[in-house]
């Protein structure tokens, strides 16, 4: 359907992704776009189990910018952080910078990146060397590709969303609308549909982005700052530091 006032084509919000509760107990990541741009938001906290399988907490930066027009946020596994910067260095060689050019080779390479990595872990972890009570790191991962496009003009903001699936074992492709949260909070997304509707810049997206961060923050103990901000228009990416949100 048409937003008459935003001037984008969105979909129903409850035909979006399988997100299931467990996959993002260590992320909040933010997204939508409007017609003046793309905003981007993000928490720093990642998770991982030491040998006595205590919980431990470390900060990890989830927002990477892969063009002058471009970016990228993983949720889910840490290795989708290495894996976005492998994808980064490949389209640095590539010289892509349009948006639909960086879509079109992500599929198969985080294909391949992610059963590389499923095999190592088969390796390092059998089935039969592992004590059943004993924590593995969580599988499953998720992308979030934004950016400019220099020709489609309706509208010239695009979010993909690429991810693993059900299965845990491939990466697929989602449909989208024009906002995405990982994990979902239909609250959330209502208050930036309606900030959409009413104008809002993406200077104050980014503030309500902020303050739901920080209020998931005070809730989950696996999200949590620093927070990462950026904004994608016609001039380019921009990351934009905390204190320059606007209160």
């Amino acid at each position: 359907m048409q937003n008459a006032e935003c001037g984008i084509k969105t979909r129903n919000h409850q035909s979006a992704i399988y997100t299931p509760k467990s996959a993002f107990d260590m992320t909040q990541v933010i997204a939508c776009f409007t017609r003046e741009g793309i905003a981007l938001a993000t928490d720093s906290r990642a998770t991982w189990f030491d040998q006595t399988g205590e919980m431990r907490h470390f900060n990890l930066k989830k927002l990477l910018r892969l063009g002058s027009h471009s970016a990228m946020i993983s949720a889910g596994a840490g290795i989708g952080v290495e894996m976005g910067l492998a994808f980064q260095q490949f389209l640095q060689r590539q010289g892509e910078e349009d948006i639909d050019q960086i879509v079109q080779p992500a599929l198969p390479f985080f294909t391949e990146q992610y059963g590389k990595w499923l095999r190592r872990r088969e390796i390092k972890h059998p089935p039969f060397q592992t004590e059943p009570e004993a924590p593995l790191p969580f599988t499953g991962v998720y992308f979030i590709l934004a950016g400019y496009s220099f020709r489609d003009r309706t509208p010239p903001f695009h979010l993909h969303l690429l991810g693993s699936g059900e299965d845990g074992i491939s990466i697929k492709i989602y449909p989208t609308s024009h906002i995405i949260l990982i994990p979902r909070s239909l609250s959330m997304e209502r208050r930036l549909e309606a900030q959409c509707e009413g104008g809002s810049s993406l200077n104050q997206l980014l503030s309500l982005c902020r303050s739901f961060l920080r209020k998931r923050s005070a809730e989950e103990e696996e999200i949590g700052p620093p927070f990462h901000f950026a904004t994608i228009t016609p001039v380019g990416f921009k990351e934009i530091m905390d204190k320059e949100v606007e209160r």
